[in-house]
């Protein structure tokens, strides 16, 4: 009577395993592209997030003034569907020389980058983009493809 017990022990096993299999969990998602500019020109890099109320929030990339790499759970799945709110970063490093190794430079100034250990760089855009609720910026994602064509301004 061993057999009936070990088949009941590997089904409840096999149904614990498997019920976090489905992914129910997670809202439907539409892929994201397009372009970010600020005064009519092309961001070159930053970072752009949605917020779409009851999701997780989505993060992508501003390489050049397009959006790229837009991701929810997994590398470039998308954006949640629905009306989201949106934020934009584009920061420029201090622009500092680039710091002196004293084995090789004796006697040269070491100079730090302000943005050294994750220092404030400045801000490229006004901070009211910084924050989806501040912003201004909305979008309706759908299901399938979507493209922004977001055009910033002061």
């Amino acid at each position: 009577m061993q057999c009936p017990r070990l088949l009941l022990a590997l089904s409840v096993v096999w149904l614990v395993t498997c019920a976090g299999c489905g992914r129910s969990d997670r809202s439907p998602l539409g892929r994201v592209a397009g372009t970010v500019q600020y005064n009519g020109q092309p961001i070159a890099a930053g970072t752009i997030i949605f917020e779409v109320s009851g999701a997780r929030p989505a993060n992508g990339t501003i390489v050049d003034g397009k959006i790229v790499e837009v991701t929810t759970y997994e590398p470039q799945d998308g954006v949640p569907v629905g009306e989201a709110r949106i934020a934009v970063y584009a920061t420029a490093a201090s622009g500092a020389a680039t710091p002196a190794n004293p084995a090789t430079d004796p006697g040269k100034a070491i100079v730090i980058d302000q943005n050294y250990m994750g220092g404030a760089a400045r801000s490229l855009i006004p901070s009211r983009f910084n924050d989806p609720a501040t912003s201004g910026l909305t979008w309706t994602i759908k299901a399938g493809e979507n493209v922004l064509d977001l055009n910033l301004s002061d």
